[in-house]
C-alpha cells in the first residue's frame, strides 16, 4: 500500500497523502508462506506491458528469471481482474491453479535446484487484464483520499496501485523489474526507479523504467506527459505534467531540489535515482517510492510545493526508503509529518512551531472523542477524519515527545542511525525503540509502552495555586492533577512575571503532583502562570480550550441540518454538505420544526441565518451583521458576492456545536456547489469567507480562557 499524501486531503492537509499510507509487506497462509521461505531470493522480471486506453484493458508478458529455486511451488500475487493465457517454464508450457488473488506455478522437481542445471530458472506469463475502477473526477468527500480505486484505464490516463496485481508479483521475495510499457502515441508512462527513456515508434509510446530493487509491488500511472528533468548531484528531479500545466515544471523542479538537499543533511543520502512530480488524471494525493502523484487541482495550490511536497520528499527516507513493518502499526506517517509540516514551522520561530503543536491537539480533541480513538499501535492507513488525527497528528506529537525525552542530538543522531541500518528494510516500532535506546543509553520502554499501546491523552487540572512573598522572593504552588488515565509525563510550567518568564517542568507518574516554584526578586512579581502553555506534551483539551472548527462537524454521529422551509434546491444543497463533511446521516428539517428539545443532542448545521435569534445566541461577539456588511473582528466583508461558513458553540449543549451557511445574494447554482465541497478541506478553522467560489478569509475563534492558566 503507498503513503498516502497527508496533506492534500486536509488540505489541510493532505499533501496531501500518503494512503496518504504507508509500506505494507504480502502475508501469506501458512501454506504459502511455508513454500516461500525456501523460494526465490531475488528475481529478476522483464515486464512488457501494452495499454489498450479505449477499451480499459492491458496486455501483458512477464519473463520472470530465478536464480536458484528450492520450493515445489512459485507463489505470485496476481488480480483476479487478469486471464492468464499461458505460463511456461524454460519454454515448456505448465498448468497453473488460480486461488482468490493469486496464482500458483508448480515447479516439477527436476527444475528445482538440486537436480537442475547451473542455468536460472526462466518463467514466463502472458496474460491480459481489465481494470476500469471509476475515478471520481470531482469527489464530494475526500476523507479517503484513495476513494477505493486501485486499477483504473482510460483514454484519460492510467493508474494502477501496487496492490492492484496488474503484474505478477513474487511473494516474500525482492525484486528487481525492467519495465517497457507501451501505448498510443504520447502516453507515457510513470513508475518507480530510473527512466530509460521515452520514444515513439509505429504510432505507439514506449516508456522504460528499470527498478533496481522493488521492496514493495510498484504503482504505474500513464497520460500525455510532458517530462521535464534537472540535476541534484546525482539525482534527477523530474515533472510529469500535462501541457495544460508546464507552467508549473521550474518551481516543482526548484522545491524538489531544495527539499532533497535539506533531507540529505538531516539524515543521508536520498535512497533513489529519481524524484518526480506526477499529474494524476483524478484528484488523488500519493507517494510512492521515487515519486508522488497529485491530482490536477492539487497541484495548481500555490501552497503545495512548499510544504506539502516536502512531505511526500520525506516519505523517500521514511516509509519509502525505510520500510514499514506494520505489526504494531504504521510510524512513518507521524514520523513524516513531525520531520516536514511541523519541522518547517519550528524552522520558521519557537511561535509557529508551538502554534502547529496546538492545532494538532485542537484537531485531536475534536475528532478523536473516546467513543473513536484507538491506539496508536494499531493505526494502519488514513482512511477517516479519526484515522488522520491519531496516525498522523498524535504520531507527530509522539515524536516531539520522543525528541524531549532524549535530547535534541540523541533525536537527530538516532534518525540517521535508523535510516544507515534499515535503510530498504522493514520497520516496526520495536525497531525504533531499539535505536533510541541504544543512542539514547537508557530503557525507553514505557515511554512507547504508553504512547503506543493505550488510546487517550493526558488530561490535566490545575488546582490550589497560591503565591506568596519570603525573604524577598516570591514562592508560587499549585497542584496538577490527572483527570483521566495515569500517565507518566514531565508536565512544562512557565511562570510569567512583570520582568519575564521562568520556564520549569514537574515530574508526574501518579495521579497528583505539587509543586512549588521560586521566583527570584529580580524576576519580578508573578502575573500569570501557564501550564504547557506550548503544547509540548500530547494531552486532551478542555472543551474551553477547543474553539469549535469545520473539524467538529467531521463525521458527526448526530447531525440535523435546518433549511428555512422545504424546497428541492435547500435540500440538495443541505445533503451535498453533509456528503462533503463525511456524515454518515443526518435529518433535514425546516426551521418552523425547532424546539430546543429538537436540537439539544445534535450537531446542528443551518443553511441560511434563521428567523429565530435565540438559535444564535452563541455566534461569537466578534461576528456582527451591519448594513449590506458582515464584520468578523475588525474585518467587514460585504454581504453581495459572498458566503460564509461559521462554526460555533450550541445554543443548549456543551457537547454539540451549531454552523451556519449563508449566502446573502443569489449565488449561481454551481459556484455554491463548489463552495460546499471545499468546506471539508478548511478542518481547522472555525470561520471560512468565500468570494464568488475562492476562499477569501478563514480564522480560527480566540481562546478566552483555559483551566490551565491562573491569573494572579
Amino acid at each position: 500500500m503507498p503513503n498516502r499524501l497527508s496533506l492534500f486531503i486536509g488540505f489541510r492537509t493532505v499533501l496531501l497523502i500518503v494512503p496518504l499510507g504507508l509500506l505494507l509487506f504480502f502475508s501469506c497462509d501458512d501454506a504459502g508462506s511455508q513454500s516461500s521461505r525456501h523460494g526465490p531470493r531475488m528475481v529478476l522480471h522483464d515486464l512488457k506491458i501494452r495499454l489498450f486506453p479505449a477499451e480499459h484493458r492491458l496486455s501483458g508478458s512477464d519473463l520472470i528469471t530465478i536464480p536458484t529455486m528450492e520450493s515445489d511451488a512459485l507463489i505470485l500475487e496476481l488480480s483476479e481482474k487478469v486471464r492468464v493465457e499461458a505460463v511456461l517454464i524454460n519454454g515448456t508450457p505448465v498448468s497453473v491453479k488460480r486461488p482468490s488473488g493469486r496464482l500458483i506455478i508448480p515447479i516439477p522437481s527436476k527444475f528445482r535446484s538440486a537436480e537442475a542445471p547451473d542455468d536460472p530458472l526462466a518463467v514466463t506469463i502472458r496474460y491480459e487484464g481489465f481494470f476500469d475502477d471509476p475515478a471520481p473526477m470531482l469527489p464530494v468527500n475526500t476523507d479517503n483520499p484513495g476513494y477505493g480505486v486501485t486499477g483504473t484505464i482510460s483514454q484519460n490516463g492510467v493508474f494502477l496501485l501496487g496492490g492492484a496485481g496488474w503484474y505478477p508479483v513474487t511473494v516474500d521475495a525482492p525484486a528487481s523489474i525492467r519495465l517497457e510499457v507501451s501505448g498510443p502515441a504520447g502516453m507515457v508512462a510513470v513508475t518507480a526507479g530510473k527512466s530509460m527513456g521515452v520514444r515513439t515508434e509505429n504510432g505507439m509510446t514506449l516508456s522504460g523504467w528499470e527498478i533496481q530493487r522493488a521492496v514493495e509491488p510498484i504503482a504505474l500511472s500513464a497520460g500525455p506527459y510532458e517530462v521535464r528533468e534537472a540535476a541534484v548531484g546525482d539525482v534527477t528531479a523530474a515533472t510529469y505534467l500535462f501541457p495544460q500545466s508546464r507552467h508549473l515544471s521550474d518551481g516543482y523542479l526548484a522545491a524538489i531540489t531544495r527539499f532533497i538537499r535539506f533531507y540529505e543533511g538531516l539524515f543521508g543520502p536520498y535512497p533513489f535515482e529519481k524524484f518526480a512530480v506526477v499529474e494524476n488524471f483524478f484528484p488523488t494525493g500519493y507517494g510512492f517510492p521515487s515519486y508522488t502523484l497529485m491530482g490536477t487541482q492539487v497541484l495548481h495550490l500555490p501552497f503545495i510545493k512548499e510544504t506539502s511536497l516536502g512531505h511526500e520528499i520525506a516519505h523517500c527516507w521514511w516509509g519509502n526508503g525505510v520500510g514499514v513493518d506494520a505489526s504494531r502499526g504504521n510510524w512513518c506517517e507521524g514520523l513524516t509529518t513531525y520531520v516536514s509540516d511541523y519541522l518547517y514551522h519550528e524552522h520558521a520561530s519557537a511561535e509557529e512551531g508551538a502554534a502547529y503543536r496546538r492545532q494538532l491537539l485542537r484537531n485531536y480533541a475534536a475528532v478523536a472523542g473516546p467513543d473513536r480513538d484507538f491506539p496508536l499501535s494499531a493505526f494502519i492507513s488514513r482512511v477517516d477524519p479519526t484515522t488522520k488525527v491519531v496516525g498522523y497528528d498524535k504520531g507527530a506529537m509522539v515524536f516531539h515527545m520522543l525528541r524531549q525525552e532524549v535530547g535534541d542530538g540523541a533525536f537527530w543522531e538516532a534518525l540517521r542511525t535508523l535510516y544507515q541500518n534499515y535503510l530498504f528494510k522493514p520497520v516496526s516500532w520495536q525497531e525504533i525503540e531499539t535505536v533510541f535506546e541504544e543512542v539514547h543509553g537508557r530503557s525507553l520502554k514505557p515511554f512507547f509502552t504508553q504512547w503506543l499501546d493505550r488510546p487517550g491523552a493526558v488530561q490535566l487540572v490545575l488546582k490550589d495555586v497560591t503565591s506568596r512573598r519570603e525573604n524577598g522572593i516570591y514562592r508560587v504552588g499549585g497542584t496538577l492533577r490527572q483527570t483521566g488515565p495515569v500517565y507518566r509525563v514531565r508536565v512544562p510550567v512557565t511562570i510569567f512575571s512583570s520582568k519575564g518568564e521562568i520556564r520549569t517542568a514537574v515530574d508526574m507518574d501518579g495521579e497528583t503532583a505539587r509543586f512549588a516554584i521560586d521566583v527570584p526578586a529580580e524576576s519580578g512579581t508573578p502575573a500569570r502562570l501557564a501550564i504547557d502553555p506550548d503544547a509540548d506534551i500530547f494531552r486532551r483539551l478542555h472543551p474551553a480550550e477547543l474553539t469549535p472548527s469545520v473539524n467538529s462537524l467531521r463525521g458527526s454521529k448526530a447531525a440535523l441540518v435546518v433549511v428555512p422551509e422545504p424546497s428541492v434546491e435547500g435540500n440538495t444543497r443541505a445533503r451535498l454538505l453533509i456528503a462533503a463533511l463525511g456524515i454518515d446521516s443526518a435529518e433535514i428539517i425546516e426551521e418552523s420544526r425547532v424546539t430546543p428539545d429538537v436540537i439539544r443532542e445534535k450537531d446542528i448545521i443551518f443553511m441560511g441565518v434563521p428567523r429565530n435569534p435565540d438559535l444564535m445566541r452563541d455566534l461569537p461577539a466578534s461576528v456582527v451583521r451591519e448594513d449590506k456588511f458582515v464584520r468578523i473582528g475588525g474585518t467587514a466583508y460585504p454581504t453581495k458576492g459572498h458566503a460564509f461558513f461559521m462554526v460555533f458553540r450550541h445554543p443548549f449543549s456543551e457537547k454539540h456545536v451549531s454552523a451556519l451557511f449563508t449566502v446573502f445574494d443569489d449565488g449561481s447554482a454551481g459556484t455554491i456547489e463548489a463552495i460546499l465541497r471545499k468546506i471539508p478541506h478548511y478542518g481547522k478553522y472555525g470561520y471560512l469567507v468565500f468570494k464568488a467560489a475562492q476562499n477569501r478569509d478563514k480564522g480560527v475563534w480566540p481562546v478566552t480562557a483555559s483551566p490551565l492558566v491562573h491569573h494572579f
